[in-house]
C-alpha cells in the first residue's frame, strides 16, 4: 500500500463537525460549561450542547510575602496548596514503535507530517478518513447524507474504535476533522493514556494560505475554538512552522493544492520543485517525535553530528544557559541563532500573562503563540531547551507599581507548566514554593523531559546560604522526583559569593549520589558566583543588555563568564594546530581562531607544516598543546600512535583529529573511547593521544542537508563514492551512519576501490535504518564509468566524489561528471563534491544543471564548517559558533581565476545560516 494519502479535499466551511459557534458570548469564551457535560465539537449543530469540556481545578490565590527576612517563612507563604484533576495525570512515557496519532484541523500540514514519519520511521500509515471509507464504502458526507447524523455518529464511533483498537502499534494515524465527533473524542483521550496522540497546529496565514477559503480573522476565530477541543483529546503539540520566501509550494498547475511532499513525490505537477522547502520541517518533527516517545536510538543517530550532544549537559563542566525571555520574543525580531551561539541550552522564560482567567485551561490564542515560539525556537538551535514558568511577573494591571513583581495564580502556573509539557521540551522547571502535591503530578507527566526543581528568593534572606531551610528545598526536590535543582538568591555582599561555593560543598558532601546541582547569587554582586557555577549556568546575549533590568535577567554574557574562568587561571589559553605535509592554504587557522575569540577564550590555532611524521613531536612537546587536525599523509599514518581511538575513527580506519590525554589514571576516559571526557583546557605534561575522525561528520551533515523528504534513506536507497582514500572512507562511513544499506564504489584504480569495500565488509557494521530487513550495510564495487547500474539496485540519492578537481604534479584536472545513466534516481537527491579548487568543478556545474530533476549539489566549503563544528566541541568541550565559522570560511577562501564565479560566495553569504543538518 502507497504511504501517499490524499483525501479529498473540502473548504473549511464544509468541514463537518467544526464550524464557528454563534451561540457562544463575546463576554466569555466558554461560559457555564459544567465538568459532567458531554464532549463535542458538533458547534454548528441545532441544538447547543455546549461547549467542550476541560477539566478545571479548583485554585485558591497565594498570599503575598512583603519583607520577611526568614527563608523559611518566605517559602510558607508562597506556597499554594491545590488539588486538580485529570489534565496534569498525562501520559507521556509509551512503548517502543508504538502508534501515533496526529489530529488537527485542515491546512496544519497534518498529512505531510504524517507520510514525514511514515517514511522515517518504519511505521505504516493509515488515513482516518480513508478508513471510514474503506469500512463502509462510503465517504463520510456521503454515508451521513444517506443514513442520517445518528447513525453516521454510530457507524463513525465504530470505525474509530476499530481503527485504535487494531491498531496500537507501528502505525502512524492522521485523524482529522471528522474522527473528532463526540465518541471520537472520547476514544482519543483514552488511547492518550498509552500512546502519542499530537495536535498540531499552524500560523492561520498559512492555513488560510492553502484553504483559500475565509479570510485569515475567521481562521483565528476558528483555531480559538477548535484549540481546546483538541488539546482535551491530545497529550502533545506540534507547531508546524512554515518556511518563508517560497511563495505558496503547494500550488500545483492545477490550481488544486496538493501536500509538499506529493508534489516532491510527484514532480509532473509543476515544472520547478523547492525540494527542501520541508527539509527544516522534517528534521524537527523527526527530533520531535524521537525525544517525545523516548526513542534514545533515534535520538543517539541524530546527536552523533554534534558530539556535545552525546555527552549529558548536566555532566559536563563549565556549562551555560542563556535566558530569553519570550516577552522579548513576541516584541522584537531576534535571530534565534545568534542568541543560541555557543551556548549549551536555551532557557525559554515564560514571562507573561493571560488575557484572562478561564477554567478550561491556557487561553488559546497565548497557548498557540507559546506553541509557535517554541517551535521556532527548537527549529534554529541543536543545544537542549529549558522551558521555564517565571511565578513572579509584571505589574498586571496599572493598579500595580511596575516594578514591583506580580505573584501569578496558582491555576495560572499550572496553566502554563501543563502546556509546556505538551510540548516535550529537554527540561522544564518547576516552582518549589508550591505544594508537594501539586509539583509530584506535574512531574509524574514529565514524559521524556527533565524536571528542574527552581526556586529563586526574591530577597537576601538573613542567614544567607547557611539557611537550613536551603538543605530542605534540596532534599525536598530529590524527594519529589527532580533531576536536577537550581537554587538562588540575591547577593548582599561578596561575601555570599563564597558563602555559595560552601553550600555546594555541603551538598556535594552527604552521603550517597546527588542531583545535579545549578546555585548561584542573582544581581550584579552576585556575578563572581556565576562565573564558578559548574552547570547551566544562566546567562544573557548581548542583545538582551538592555533589559536586564526590567526582566531580571542575568547581568553576565557567557563570553564575560568564559574570560573570567581563564583570567582567574582555573582556565589556562591552549595551542591548537593543523599538522600535514601541504597545509598553507587551510582556511581551518580563521575558523578556529574567530570562533575562540566569540567564545572569550585565549586560544590560538596555527599551521604546523611537516615533511614527516617526526614533526608531531614538537607539537605534543608543548606543555599548552590542546590538539591538532590532521592532514594528509597522516590519517592513517598517526594510528600506531595513539593509546586511544573512537568508535568512528576505529570503523573508518583513519584519524584527523588528535586530543591531549594527561590523566591516564581514570578507567572511564579509556573504556569511553571519547574525547569529551577528557580533560579540557588544563594545561600539563602529555600522558598520550586519542585519536577521533569528523571528516564523516562533515560529509554526513551535507547529506542530510541536501536530502529532501522525498528521498528520505529507506531500505531500497543506494549510495555511491567517487574515490578510495581516506575521504573515501569517511563517505562510505557516513552512508552506513544514514542507514544506506547498499553502497557503490567506483575508482580509477579497481584493485584500490576493492579494497575498500574489503574494509567495510569484514566488518559488518550495522546501520541506523528501522525500514531496513537487514541490519548490515554491504559496499558494492563498480568497474566501469560506462557500465549501466546495476539491474537489481535503485539508482543512488546519496552521492560523494572523494577525488581531487584540480591538477596534480603532471597529472591533469579529472574533469569527472557522474555517467548520465547513473543519475535515474526519479526524485533526484545530494551529490557531495569534496574539492573547493575550484568551487566550479565540472560535477558541481553537471548537478546544478539538473536541480529541475531533484538534484542538490554541495561543495567542500559547506563539508569544512561541518566537520569544524565538531572538531571544535572535541577540542574545547564548548558549542561552535556555527554562523560565525560558516562566514570566515566564505570570506577566506579565494576563488580561482577564471574558473568560479566571482558573485557566488557573495550571494551564499547574503543567504547564510548555521542551521544544523
Amino acid at each position: 500500500m502507497s504511504i501517499l494519502v490524499r483525501p479529498p479535499k473540502r473548504k473549511l466551511a464544509e468541514i463537518e463537525g467544526l464550524e464557528q459557534n454563534t451561540r457562544l458570548s463575546s463576554g466569555s469564551r466558554y461560559p457555564n460549561t459544567s465538568s459532567n457535560a458531554p464532549v463535542s465539537t458538533e458547534l454548528h449543530s441545532d441544538k447547543d450542547v455546549g461547549p467542550p469540556v476541560i477539566s478545571a481545578y479548583s485554585l485558591g490565590e497565594p498570599t503575598e510575602t512583603t519583607g520577611e527576612s526568614s527563608l523559611r517563612e518566605l517559602i510558607s507563604n508562597r506556597v499554594s496548596p491545590v488539588s486538580f484533576e485529570a489534565p496534569f495525570q498525562v501520559q507521556r512515557r509509551f512503548a517502543p514503535n508504538v502508534s501515533i496519532v496526529l489530529v488537527g484541523i485542515r491546512g496544519t500540514g497534518k498529512s505531510s507530517l504524517a507520510v514525514i514519519l511514515a517514511a522515517t520511521s518504519g511505521r505504516r500509515l493509515i488515513d482516518a478518513d480513508r478508513y471510514f471509507q474503506q469500512v463502509t464504502g462510503r465517504s463520510r458526507a456521503a454515508f451521513k447524507k444517506e443514513h442520517g447524523s445518528t447513525e453516521y455518529r454510530q457507524q463513525e464511533a465504530r470505525a474509530m474504535e476499530s481503527m485504535l483498537s487494531d491498531h496500537k502499534e507501528g502505525w502512524v494515524i492522521a485523524c482529522g476533522p471528522g474522527s473528532m465527533e463526540r465518541s471520537g473524542q472520547m476514544l482519543l483521550r483514552e488511547y492518550a493514556k498509552t500512546h502519542p496522540v499530537i495536535h498540531i497546529i499552524r500560523d492561520p496565514e498559512s492555513i488560510q494560505s492553502y484553504l483559500q477559503a475565509w479570510d485569515t480573522e475567521k481562521v483565528c476565530r476558528f483555531l480559538d475554538l477548535s484549540g481546546p477541543i483538541y488539546r482535551a483529546c491530545s497529550n502533545l503539540e506540534f507547531f508546524n512552522v512554515s518556511e518563508t520566501g517560497h511563495g505558496d509550494p503547494t500550488l500545483a498547475k492545477d490550481g488544486h493544492h496538493h501536500s509538499q511532499l506529493e508534489l516532491e513525490v510527484d514532480q509532473r505537477s509543476q515544472t520547478f520543485t523547492p525540494f527542501l522547502t520541508l527539509k527544516r520541517l522534517q528534521r524537527d518533527f523527526v527530533r520531535f517525535i524521537a525525544f517525545a516517545t523516548g526513542n534514545t536510538t533515534d535520538l543517539s543517530n541524530q546527536h552523533a553530528s554534534f558530539p556535545l550532544s552525546t555527552q549529558p549537559v548536566e555532566a559536563r563542566t563549565f556549562t551555560y544557559a542563556v535566558t530569553v525571555p519570550i516577552s522579548t520574543l513576541f516584541m522584537r525580531n531576534l535571530s534565534i541563532e545568534d542568541l543560541e551561539s555557543t551556548a549549551d541550552a536555551f532557557e525559554l522564560k515564560i514571562d507573561v500573562t493571560e488575557s484572562h482567567s478561564s477554567h478550561l485551561g491556557l487561553e488559546s490564542t497565548l497557548a498557540d503563540r507559546i506553541s509557535q515560539t517554541v517551535a521556532t525556537v527548537r527549529r534554529n538551535i541543536v543545544v537542549p531547551m529549558i522551558y521555564h514558568v517565571e511565578s513572579d511577573v509584571g505589574s498586571i494591571n496599572s493598579a500595580t507599581p511596575h516594578n514591583e513583581p506580580v505573584r501569578r495564580s496558582t491555576h495560572a502556573y499550572l496553566n502554563l507548566i501543563h502546556h509546556g509539557l505538551r510540548l516535550a521540551p529537554n527540561f522544564i522547571t518547576v516552582d518549589l514554593s508550591y505544594d508537594d502535591n501539586v509539583l509530584s503530578q506535574v512531574i509524574a507527566s514529565k514524559g521524556s523531559s527533565k524536571v528542574i526543581g527552581h526556586f529563586a528568593s526574591v530577597q537576601c534572606v538573613e542567614q544567607g546560604w547557611d539557611d537550613p531551610a536551603y538543605l530542605e528545598l534540596y532534599e525536598r526536590a530529590k524527594r519529589l522526583g527532580c533531576d536536577m535543582v537550581r537554587l538562588t538568591q540575591p547577593a548582599a555582599s561578596m561575601d555570599d559569593n563564597h558563602a555559595v561555593q560552601r553550600f555546594r560543598h555541603r551538598i556535594q558532601a552527604l552521603p550517597g549520589p546527588q542531583l545535579p546541582l545549578i546555585v548561584y547569587n542573582s544581581g550584579s554582586l552576585g556575578r563572581l558566583s556565576c562565573c564558578f557555577n559548574p552547570i547551566l549556568t544562566p546567562v544573557t546575549n548581548q542583545s538582551l543588555l538592555s533589559e536586564t533590568q526590567a526582566k531580571n535577567l542575568p547581568c553576565i554574557t557567557l563570553r564575560e563568564a568564559q574570560e573570567a574562568l581563564y583570567a582567574s587561571f582555573a582556565l589556562d589559553p591552549m595551542q591548537f594546530f593543523v599538522f600535514g605535509a601541504n597545509v598553507t592554504y587551510s582556511l581551518s587557522p580563521a575558523m578556529h581562531n574567530a570562533a575562540y575569540k566569540a567564545c572569550g577564550m585565549p586560544h590560538v590555532y596555527s599551521l604546523h607544516q611537516s615533511s614527516s611524521l617526526r614533526g608531531l613531536n614538537e607539537l605534543v612537546a608543548k606543555p599548552n598543546f590542546g590538539g591538532t587536525s590532521v592532514s594528509l599523509p597522516y590519517k592513517t599514518e598517526t594510528i600506531p600512535l595513539l593509546h586511544s581511538m573512537s568508535p568512528h575513527a576505529r570503523a573508518i580506519g583513519a584519524v584527523n583529529t588528535l586530543i591531549p590525554v594527561r590523566n591516564l589514571d581514570d578507567p572511564a576516559l579509556v573504556s569511553e573511547g571519547c574525547s569529551l571526557y577528557l580533560e579540557k583546557s588544563r594545561a600539563g605534561p602529555i600522558k598520550g593521544l586519542h585519536g577521533d575522525n569528523t571528516d564523516w561528520i562533515g560529509i554526513c551533515n551535507c547529506f542530510r542537508r541536501g536530502l529532501s523528504p522525498a528521498n528520505a534513506i529507506r531500505a531500497s536507497s543506494t549510495g555511491l563514492v567517487i574515490g578510495s582514500g581516506g575521504m573515501a572512507r569517511a563517505a562510505v562511513y557516513s552512508m552506513i551512519h544514514l542507514g544506506v544499506q547498499n553502497i557503490f564504489v567506483w575508482n580509477r584504480t579497481f584493485a584500490n576501490a576493492e579494497k575498500l569495500a574489503y574494509h567495510y565488509n569484514r566488518q559488518k557494521l550495522p546501520t541506523h535504518n528501522k525500514n531496513a530487513p537487514t541490519t548490515r550495510s554491504k559496499v558494492h564495487v563498480l568497474s566501469s564509468l560506462q557500465d549501466r547500474w546495476p539491474t537489481y539496485y535503485n539508482p543512488p540519492t546519496v552521492i560523494c566524489s572523494c577525488i581531487p578537481a584540480h591538477s596534480i604534479g603532471d597529472q591533469p584536472a579529472p574533469n569527472f561528471r557522474i555517467p548520465s545513466q547513473w543519475l535515474g534516481s526519479p526524485t533526484g537527491g545530494v551529490v557531495v563534491e569534496l574539492a573547493y579548487k575550484p568551487l566550479d568543478t565540472p560535477l558541481v556545474k553537471q548537478m546544478r544543471a539538473l536541480s529541475h530533476r531533484g538534484w542538490v549539489a554541495l561543495d567542500g566549503l559547506d563539508v569544512l564548517p561541518e566537520q569544524g563544528f565538531a572538531q571544535f566541541e572535541l577540542f574545547t568541550g564548548r558549542r561552535a559558533p556555527r554562523r560565525l565559522m560558516r562566514t570566515i570560511v566564505l570570506q577566506e577562501y579565494k576563488a580561482e581565476e577564471g574558473q568560479d564565479d566571482q558573485n557566488a560566495i557573495q550571494t551564499r553569504l547574503e543567504s547564510l545560516d548555521g542551521h544544523p543538518a
